[in-house]
């Protein structure tokens, strides 16, 4: 009988080093089975800035998602983010004659690597590179055009790549633990593989993540990547502009607390009532609603803008098209409204995750690029299988053992 497969997701975010621990099934299901979380330190705005720190933050995530599924955990697929990595597009086509005008493997094969072809210098690297749909005599949009008949195929591609030095640092701190990485993944591209369906990308779909750190994006339409990238702010600039333009002095756990419990992205900035925070040894902490949320709104609304203005204006054209929320970020009152006034689509916030028994990873968005990445490496393992196997297309490496 044929066993469930376990992998791992390690995310280094600027908030929280997580390791999530998924086991799939052989009929295709999958549930997470663990989880390793601690707070960060070392990470600044996704690269790593302290190593001792943040492999000892990484050793504590591993214990603990070792101990709660049960699993010796020797690899991992890990995200990645950082303002130096970018994306471009990349074009792949070819010419059938008209006696073999039907597309086989060879001329998928053949556009698909003229697609990922990109010179890069000596200091960036290539982290992904993501074909999208493939287009029949410029025409057609299809997914799969082996067997059809045309006399031109080609496909876009997006490729994503970042600069060498950080990324390694990332790969070095991780393989320390030690740790062997599976593949780097940049973090958006796993978080739309659990926010957006195949609908969502065809009609238009941008993806923002606002973690503590950084803010991520992506933008889908017609199926293809059109735009990705990050921004070096997150809920962690809203905490510090909050201390320095409070008129009183202010903790970043206060701000923290203001923000998130008192702060709304789209609220009254003439309020002049004042909220308070009280810590653990009695200090008071105060600030007016409306400045507070007038800091919260401005910081957010930068943040947005920064991302809008790195898409393609032609995308905001498409009947379709919406705008996703996810990370920690995204759960701030009035972002939604903010957002829907900046881009002029339908914006999509998800809700305050669940507590109690019936809690569930997969309703807080703080874990979807953990998650996403669990569900990307499924299709990067069987897009890199070897089709001359039989069985190797269902496969996850085997890089686990149970505990006795």
């Amino acid at each position: 009988m044929e066993e469930s497969k376990i992998i791992v997701a390690l995310e280094i975010g600027t908030t929280k080093t997580c390791m999530v621990v998924g086991e799939v099934n052989p009929d295709g299901s999958s549930a997470v089975i663990g989880l390793g979380e601690v707070p960060s330190e070392g990470i600044r705005a996704g690269c790593i800035m302290d190593g001792d720190l943040a492999r000892l933050n990484l050793s504590d995530a591993w214990q603990l998602a070792q101990d709660h599924a049960n699993v010796d955990i020797q690899s991992v697929y890990l995200s990645v983010t950082g303002e130096h990595i970018k994306g471009e597009d990349g074009h792949g086509f070819c010419y059938l004659s008209s006696e073999h005008d039907t597309i086989t493997d060879e001329h998928v094969t053949l556009v698909n690597r003229h697609a990922g072809e990109l010179e890069l210098p000596a200091e960036r690297i290539v982290v992904n590179s993501e074909t999208g749909i493939y287009c029949i005599d410029d025409r057609d949009l299809v997914y799969a055009p082996v067997g059809m008949r045309a006399r031109k195929l080609s496909v876009q591609s997006h490729i994503i790549h970042g600069k060498r030095k950080p990324l390694q640092d990332t790969l070095l701190c991780v393989r320390q633990v030690p740790l062997e990485v599976e593949a780097l993944v940049f973090a958006p591209l796993a978080t739309a593989q659990l926010v957006l369906g195949r609908r969502e990308r065809e009609e238009g779909a941008l993806l923002i993540d606002i973690g503590g750190g950084t803010t991520d994006f992506i933008c889908y339409a017609d199926g293809n990547i059109v735009a990705c990238g990050c921004i070096p702010h997150g809920g962690n600039s809203i905490n510090k502009d909050i201390m320095e333009l409070s008129p009183t002095p202010m903790t970043f756990a206060a701000a923290e607390s203001l923000k998130c419990n008192q702060g709304n992205a789209f609220g009254d900035v003439k309020d002049t009532t004042t909220t308070h925070y009280r810590d653990d040894n009695g200090q008071v902490y105060s600030i007016s609603r409306g400045l507070l949320n007038n800091i919260v709104r401005d910081r957010l609304a930068d943040i947005l803008q920064s991302v809008k203005d790195s898409i393609p204006q032609q995308v905001w054209a498409r009947c379709g098209m919406a705008v996703y929320l996810s990370g920690g970020s995204s759960l701030m009152l009035g972002l939604d409204r903010l957002a829907q006034f900046i881009f002029r689509v339908r914006v999509y916030q998800p809700s305050q995750p669940g507590i109690g028994a019936d809690y569930s990873y997969l309703a807080d968005p703080r874990y979807c690029t953990a998650i996403g990445l669990i569900r990307y490496a499924l299709q990067y393992e069987a897009d890199n299988a070897e089709p001359e196997k039989p069985g190797l297309l269902r496969r996850i490496l085997s890089i686990f053992r149970k505990k006795r």
